[in-house]
């Protein structure tokens, strides 16, 4: 009796221990392939940011171009232009027959359009982002080689929260009827960055396709629009205004940056852009 017990109590203690090692065996292994899964979610995730996620390499393209860059180095970054026409603004040029200059409009993605205007030999005296994206949120640095006064023009950024640094600085706001509504500030460079004109601003060029956006976008035009009554206008029918204005500081709380432009070396904006920036509304759809 007592070898039969010692035996059934040694089987029923092996069979025990083996059922628990079994247990960890098995535990182990679903922990394992747990670990396997999250990796390789977390891979998948991180891949497909990688490859879905197109604006940081859209947002790198922007950044590496610059006002006096020539046309071939556009074109290398954004690809072909979808539509190139001789330069037909009113803004005298100094020292340039207008009727020579060349625009061109590039439309990489639906997200944002790419506009610059050339010389005779291709180089490019302006160079002018717009877009109508609001999660589409390129940077670009002004006084780019000034460690004093550069800094950062994001699009979608509030008007308002530009920084921008002592140099000229100006304001301006334009009812220009069949083209477009702007808003948008101007500075020139010192001579570390090659005294180029820079400005930065909000219009009205994006289409709106809901009614909710059309309210939105007339109410804020509307007040600025109540905001340049009675203020004089210069040539081209711009409105000057100071930032420190209250109402004007309103209004520029309320409008987002929506498109930035830089000029070439001892260039200044308003040679191109007199009475707004950017691509024509004609282009922007």
């Amino acid at each position: 009796m007592t070898d039969e017990s010692d035996e059934q109590g040694l089987a029923g203690r092996v069979h025990a221990l083996s059922k628990r090692n079994l247990l960890i065996v098995v535990v182990l292994f679903l922990s394992s392939i747990v670990t396997a899964v999250s990796t390789l979610a977390t891979a998948w995730g991180v891949l497909r940011k990688q490859t879905m996620d197109w604006r940081p390499a859209e947002y790198r393209k922007l950044q590496s171009l610059r006002g006096g860059h020539t046309i071939e180095r556009f074109t290398s970054v954004l690809g072909n232009a979808s539509y190139r026409a001789p330069f037909v603004e009113f803004a005298p040029v100094p020292g340039q027959d207008t009727s020579k200059l060349t625009k061109h409009v590039f439309r990489p993605r639906e997200e944002y359009r790419v506009e610059v205007i050339t010389a005779p030999g291709g180089s490019t005296l302006v160079y002018a982002v717009t877009s109508c994206d609001p999660d589409f949120k390129p940077s670009f640095e002004v006084n780019r080689l000034s460690e004093k006064r550069r800094f950062t023009v994001t699009l979608g950024m509030r008007l308002a929260d530009v920084r921008p640094s002592d140099s000229t600085f100006r304001q301006f706001m334009t009812q220009t009827g069949e083209r477009y509504t702007a808003v948008y500030q101007s500075e020139i460079s010192d001579g570390s960055d090659g005294r180029r004109g820079y400005a930065w601003g909000s219009n009205d060029v994006c289409p709106l396709t809901t009614e909710d956006e059309r309210r939105r976008s007339d109410a804020i035009w509307s007040r600025w629009e109540k905001w340049q009554l009675g203020r004089d206008r210069d040539d081209v029918g711009v409105v000057s205004g100071d930032r420190s204005d209250p109402s004007t500081r309103n209004l520029m709380e309320r409008s987002s940056v929506n498109v930035y432009a830089e000029t070439t070396p001892d260039s200044q904006i308003d040679w191109y852009y007199p009475a707004l920036i950017g691509v024509d509304r004609r282009y922007a759809d």
